[in-house]
């Protein structure tokens, strides 16, 4: 998705979601190796998820998916595409299961503001917000495990 952006701008409003929910600790980068490389390099604790085989020889820890993460153990999940996946329900329920109580949910995609707003209510975050970089759309939210 972010082939075609500045990573930079995009990069910058992730680490402003996640200051704002203060999810300090470990995060997941799910599918975007750029991503996952800009938030390294920014010093954030970063496990790549879900990465071409190609990206994984670059990032240390690389992942096939989040089966093998515990529950509750990650400050933050950074994705992106979810306001067109046609199977995000399943998705930010598995995002969700990783999250602490509390921690955050962070999705970048090209457009599509309000429908991503919807599916993060939809999937239970708080606190939601958005920022725009470009033409990335970043929405945030805090996950709440009742």
């Amino acid at each position: 998705m972010l082939e075609g952006l500045f990573v930079t701008p995009a990069v910058t409003a992730i680490v402003e979601a996640l200051a704002s929910a203060h999810a300090d600790g470990k995060l997941a980068v799910v599918g975007n190796a750029k991503l996952a490389a800009a938030l390294t390099e920014a010093e954030r604790e970063v496990l790549p998820i879900g990465m071409s085989q190609r990206a994984t020889k670059k990032l240390t820890n690389a992942l096939a998916d989040l089966s093998s993460i515990e529950d509750r153990s990650l400050d933050a999940v950074v994705g992106v595409d979810v306001a067109v996946d046609d199977g995000w329900e399943i998705t930010l329920r598995e995002w969700t299961r990783v999250v602490r109580d509390g921690g955050a949910i962070v999705f970048v995609d090209r457009g599509h503001a309000p429908e991503a707003s919807r599916r993060a209510l939809c999937s239970g975050m708080t606190e939601i917000e958005q920022r725009h970089a470009g033409r990335a759309v970043v929405t945030s939210g805090l996950v709440t495990h009742l």
